[in-house]
């Protein structure tokens, strides 16, 4: 079990082209090691707070398997006795989503569930993190990677992780081939490296 507190992700869709992403970041080191799971075709997870990575290992074996995203994240939380210190968004190509915060995870903690992304958090500065993440990802325009970063970018300027972030990594995913895995294992400002690699 990792320690990934104050860390805060998206996970969002666009069908055309059809893609499938993960964005996080964090105030503890190497965050893209351990939350961010993606498999082309399948989906994408991210597993934090007090992160267990089989989430990420298991959970997109569940969904190859056919499972939906829920049915997935109901297996996985009824397998583990710490589920209440786990935060977990899983997304899979068709769109369908399910999250699980627990009742241990550290405050402020929360998600937004909108109809092309998911937003979730923990550890955070305040509500409106997550509530200017969504914002930020709907407001815009480019292509899905762009629009992820963004919203991270917004969640920090709004107060992000309580300790400051210090690594932050986006994973996008298609049909049939990794399409963006960059991230930033420790900076005093991880996502701007992250957006300056991006536009590399």
């Amino acid at each position: 079990m990792f320690n990934d507190m104050g860390t805060f992700s998206i996970l969002a869709i666009s069908k055309n082209p059809k893609l499938v992403g993960v964005a996080v970041a964090s105030g503890s080191t190497s965050v893209g090691t351990r939350v961010p799971h993606a498999k082309p075709g399948i989906g994408v997870v991210a597993t934090q707070a007090y992160t267990n990575i089989a989430y990420g290992i298991e959970g997109l074996k569940l969904l190859e398997m056919g499972f939906s995203p829920a049915e997935a994240l109901n297996k996985l939380i009824a397998e583990d006795s710490g589920r209440e210190m786990r935060q977990v968004a899983i997304m899979d190509f068709a769109g369908r989503k399910a999250i699980f915060t627990g009742s241990e995870a550290p405050e402020w903690r929360g998600e937004i569930v909108s109809q092309d992304y998911v937003v979730v958090g923990n550890l955070l500065k305040n509500e409106n993190v997550l509530q200017r993440m969504a914002m930020e990802f709907e407001n815009t325009s480019g292509d899905l990677a762009w629009r992820m970063l963004k919203s991270l970018k917004a969640g920090s300027d709004s107060g992000g992780d309580k300790r400051g972030e210090k690594s932050a990594a986006i994973i996008l995913v298609g049909v049939s081939k990794i399409e963006v895995n960059l991230r930033v294992n420790m900076h005093k400002n991880p996502i701007q490296i992250l957006e300056h690699q991006l536009k590399k």
